[in-house]
């Protein structure tokens, strides 16, 4: 044993991954110093379990995002257990969904991690999936969509070429878990497509002011910062409630019947449209029009989510946050004393206990 993990740093030190054969990794994809400082919040307050763990951020040498602040973040805080590594290597729509120049770096993080996450963000390329682009549809940073795609369908394989054997079929106990943007990318790495706008595409609205007029549970974000009229910028994050499949891993694993329907905070304009091989869906909207989780036939720890689980304002009583032109909203105090609170404290909880079981394999 003690000869493989010498194999194995040097064969991770020479393709210039760090060798961290001391304690487990978790790979973060999108290592913002916001995400970086939110996951060690979470950790310090004890919501989620990282204890034993190093945090890896992942990202693509050519990502428009610049991550110098999340390389001061980790210079100031040298006792969280975070490094950043970047991944070299050609990738373009074409080339995504096969051995691509990020093929041996990709082997090389999944061996030396025990899981991967994926975070929230702008818009997946319609080119990857296949389809032309929606006028409302915003790309601004493609190369961060393509790493994280790309890497996903190395772990999990997809239809795009079902004579690829997935990472994972060595260690069907890794955890992937996306939110957001995560469980989109998840959709599409593995031949699934997207919803370009919910408003437009489901509903039949262009008109702002319409779709706050729907129910609430319609809604997928607060589209009240469309109608700004000179006032604090409303933030784009909505309660509404979803409707949990009986049996699967989002009720089973935060303990919650498939009976209770928790309020959860949406931002997002697209939504799973086809779903990816060996995906399921495990929550829906209300009137089950919006896919709000999924997992997986195969492999029992790869899930997303389409709500936000992670904002700050969730665990934070001091965070306000302008709802309209004449409200605010504190993300906490609006589900505080509900069900809906113990659901995202249980989805954490959840998340760490994989993490800690992984560990003990």
């Amino acid at each position: 044993m003690k000869s493989s993990r010498v194999i194995l740093f040097l064969i991770l030190w020479l393709n210039g991954v760090p060798a961290l054969t001391a304690q487990d990794t978790i790979l973060l994809f999108h290592p913002t110093a916001y995400n970086l400082e939110l996951f060690q919040l979470l950790a310090d307050e004890g919501i989620f379990d990282l204890n034993g763990y190093h945090v890896l951020g992942v990202y693509h040498e050519k990502e428009s995002y610049d991550y110098s602040q999340a390389e001061v973040y980790i210079a100031h805080h040298p006792a969280s257990r975070m490094s950043l590594q970047v991944i070299k290597g050609a990738l373009d729509p074409g080339n995504l969904f096969r051995e691509n120049g990020c093929s041996g770096q990709f082997k090389n993080l999944f061996n030396a991690s025990r899981g991967a996450l994926f975070m929230g963000g702008p818009d997946i390329p319609p080119a990857v999936y296949h389809e032309p682009v929606h006028l409302l549809t915003s790309v601004t940073d493609p190369y961060r969509h393509y790493c994280e795609a790309s890497y996903i369908f190395h772990l999990l394989g997809g239809s795009q070429d079902p004579s690829w054997l997935p990472f994972m079929e060595t260690r069907q106990q890794y955890l992937v878990s996306g939110i957001c943007l995560g469980m989109q990318t998840l959709n599409v790495a593995t031949g699934g497509t997207l919803v370009q706008d919910i408003p437009t595409e489901i509903y039949g609205t262009w008109i702002a002011d319409e779709i706050l007029s729907f129910p609430a549970d319609q809604m997928h974000r607060n589209y009240a910062d469309m109608v700004n009229t000179g006032c604090d910028t409303p933030t784009s994050y909505h309660f509404h409630h979803i409707i949990l499949e009986k049996g699967a891993f989002l009720s089973k694993g935060t303990g919650f019947s498939h009976r209770k329907e928790p309020l959860v905070l949406s931002s997002h304009h697209q939504a799973l449209e086809k779903l990816g091989a060996d995906l399921v869906v495990t929550a829906t909207s209300m009137d089950g029009k919006i896919i709000e989780s999924i997992g997986h036939n195969r492999y029992p720890h790869v899930f997303g989510v389409q709500f936000h689980p992670e904002k700050p304002g969730l665990f934070d009583p001091t965070i306000e946050h302008p709802q309209s032109c004449n409200s605010t909203i504190n993300f906490q105090q609006a589900i505080k004393h509900t069900d809906s609170y113990t659901f995202h404290l249980a989805y954490w909880n959840f998340l760490g206990e994989i993490l800690q079981e992984i560990r003990g394999d």
